[in-house]
């Protein structure tokens, strides 16, 4: 329906049902126009052709609508606009024609209006609310250039409209001190020049989580990222191929060690995926920001990076709690855990992992909160993510309190003489290596989150992004390192491994009957039980046995348990 003649200079539609916007032919002063909280869902070219004569027409809020669709020409009549609010809308587009003379616009609330803005678009703009920060990095290359503003009546009054005495005092304050009074010429040149250049409060405002050129900032952190990147793929891939590959038994111990190795690669992909973003982006990475956080890129590569935590931390504490159930088991029934059990309870750790994973993925946490793709909280964040990241803290942290009980145990039970229960010391050592790393290394992050619950940042953002980025995936190359350099195991699978291929290729019937001695040697070392070493272990010393077990030099190689 038509709106009747108006002597009013405001028009207040706002609540309502509106889902087509009437006609405003017969509004003759209409000066401010009000429509938010409405269903609108289209701005036609011809929704304000009969405005066009208006020439005071200075305030549109459209906020709180439905709107996916805005003609190109449809703000071109109203020349004297000077603010529109269209916040939390569904805008994917913002057409730029008749919008040059704009001192406010708000566009919040639009998650796929991801467009950046020249200063050209908007040269009178004073206040600017975006939806991404990316679309500040154009009014300015630091972050301490943008003064936070959420007040939209904060500007109402203009500069020429502004009593030059006041004006002057806020433009220059060290002169309310002085006795002498500025000269005019100076001061109107001043004056001048700050209308030239006005301050512009652009929020949210670009920072250290927010970058405008650069995904990665430091070179330092740059660097860190691909040795982490190179080193957990290479090293973790030998090390799933000495485990898997190698011709000798797989303990259970082993299995895992070779589980963990397969989750610590896949951090290193996720890593890989993000210096290649910033690879790709170096220099312009305010372009594409806003389309990678909320792009299918970022959640693969949360997803995998909180897979892969998750998997490691699991199956550490499944290795801590296998060892020291293998040494009960050994002691009281003579056998350790089968193969079989130890598989199933991996599957289970990492269908954990992968629902832990999954959850961001449904609103539970938020991997596009930054471009790093986490979903640990970072300074000025959604706190919506804080309660996904605390419950994921505390279940690390309640691992790594079961893991590091389980071996206390483990090892008071070792002081006290039991070593017959521990067959093979070599991984025992490995496994509690990987604790005492993986848990120094998970203290900063579990300090970073606790304090993010509490609000107290007491450390800069860019500290806070290089743990994320080097601290937090830094045990995916550490753990295989450790693996590859001090434990005996590694060499002698690869040893085999480098002998199998060599007698493959020049001696295969050698290799057929290497094999069959080799087997028969095994099942032959099968039949040894620990029971019968106990019983040598305890004949008198008048047989000559114990100094006879002394004396002689055992091979170094990893025993076979007998499991019936």
């Amino acid at each position: 329906p038509n709106i009747p003649v108006l002597s009013f200079p405001c028009r207040e539609l706002s609540h309502n049902q509106i889902e087509e916007l009437p006609s405003f032919h017969r509004c003759q002063q209409l000066e401010e126009l009000g429509l938010q909280h409405n269903k609108i869902q289209e701005i036609r070219a011809d929704t304000f052709v009969q405005l066009m004569a208006l020439r005071s027409m200075q305030v549109l809020d459209l906020s709180w609508n439905y709107i996916q669709f805005i003609h190109p020409e449809a703000f071109v009549t109203l020349h004297s606009l000077t603010k529109l609010d269209l916040t939390d809308n569904q805008l994917v587009t913002l057409p730029l024609d008749g919008l040059a003379g704009l001192t406010h616009l708000k566009l919040q609330g639009n998650p796929a209006l991801s467009e950046p803005f020249t200063k050209e678009s908007f040269p009178k703009m004073r206040v600017l609310e975006v939806p991404y920060a990316y679309q500040c990095c154009a009014y300015g290359s630091c972050s301490s250039f943008f003064r936070v503003s959420s007040q939209w009546e904060a500007e109402d009054m203009a500069p020429e409209e502004e009593d030059p005495h006041k004006r002057t005092l806020e433009l220059f304050p060290g002169h309310t001190d002085n006795h002498y009074d500025l000269d005019a010429d100076d001061l109107q040149l001043d004056l001048e020049e700050s209308k030239l250049h006005p301050t512009i409060q652009c929020t949210p405002s670009p920072g250290p989580f927010k970058p405008c050129d650069h995904l990665f900032e430091s070179w330092i952190i740059r660097l860190g990222v691909w040795v982490i990147v190179l080193v957990s793929v290479l090293c973790n891939g030998l090390v799933i191929l000495a485990v898997f590959a190698s011709p000798s038994y797989l303990s259970p111990v082993k299995f895992l060690v070779g589980s963990i190795a397969g989750a610590n690669m896949l951090t290193g992909i996720s890593c890989s995926m993000l210096a290649l973003v910033d690879s790709l982006t170096y220099g312009h990475f305010a372009r594409y920001g806003a389309r990678w956080e909320t792009g299918a890129g970022c959640r693969v590569t949360g997803f995998l990076s909180v897979l892969a935590s998750q998997a490691a931390i699991f199956l550490l504490t499944l290795a801590a709690v296998q060892c020291s159930l293998s040494a009960s088991c050994v002691r009281g029934y003579g056998k350790s855990p089968s193969l079989g059990k130890v598989k199933a309870a991996a599957c289970c750790c990492l269908l954990l992992s992968s629902v832990a994973a999954v959850l961001p993925l449904f609103s539970i946490g938020e991997y596009g909160a930054s471009p790093l793709c986490l979903p640990y909280p970072i300074p000025e964040g959604k706190p919506t993510t804080l309660g996904f990241t605390v419950a994921l803290v505390m279940t690390n942290m309640l691992c790594f309190l079961t893991i590091t009980g389980t071996y206390i145990r483990l090892y008071c039970n070792l002081l006290k003489g039991e070593f017959s229960a521990v067959w093979d010391c070599a991984m025992v050592k490995h496994v509690a290596w990987l604790i005492f790393t993986n848990c120094l290394l998970y203290c900063p992050v579990a300090f970073l989150t606790f304090s993010s619950t509490l609000n107290l940042f007491l450390i800069t953002p860019e500290v806070i992004k290089s743990v994320f980025l080097v601290v937090l995936p830094l045990p995916a190359c550490l753990n295989p390192l450790l693996y590859l350099l001090f434990n005996p195991h590694f060499r002698d699978d690869f040893r085999l491994l480098r002998q199998k291929g060599q007698d493959k290729g020049s001696f295969p019937q050698s290799c057929r009957a290497d094999d069959m001695e080799k087997s028969s040697y095994d099942s032959t070392q099968a039949l040894v039980n620990f029971s019968d070493i106990d019983h040598m272990c305890e004949t008198p010393d008048s047989l000559g046995v114990r100094p006879m077990l002394d004396s002689y030099s055992f091979p170094s190689m990893t025993l076979i348990p007998c499991q019936q």
